[in-house]
């Protein structure tokens, strides 16, 4: 589990109100953290570009679509495939770590930061 832990006190300042915050139990700001990152890239696929199927014996990845706001996760063991079959370049976001979160872990975590997620491949057809 990801969790959330505290901001220390003396970064902090203002005069927020911790009962908004539905997911923390802390005042004020809070922060979690993606152990275990090996590396975060920018990935550029052209139009009508393929990404073959690959997996990842040591490494989780997820590709993150911020225009999109998606994130798609694959986890240590599996195998994925990006597809841009569309007309227009597409830029993600790949962050790669070796702790093995389990797909609850980071769904969560990426849902807490606005993102709609799947696991496994990611496939554009717009």
């Amino acid at each position: 589990m990801i969790e959330a832990t505290r901001v220390p006190e003396e970064y902090i300042s203002g005069t927020g109100d911790p009962s908004s915050w539905q997911y923390l139990t802390t005042p004020m700001a809070a922060k979690r953290i993606i152990g275990g990152v090996d590396e975060i890239q920018f990935l550029y696929v052209a139009p009508r570009t393929t990404i073959k199927t690959h997996g990842h014996d040591n490494q989780w990845e997820v590709w993150v679509r911020i225009s999109h706001k998606t994130a798609h996760i694959c986890l240590i063991g599996e195998e994925h495939t990006l597809v841009n079959d569309s007309d227009e370049p597409m830029t993600l976001m790949a962050i790669k770590g070796h702790i093995n979160y389990s797909y609850d872990d980071l769904a969560e975590l990426f849902g807490l930061w606005g993102f709609s997620v799947e696991q496994g491949s990611l496939i554009v057809n717009d």
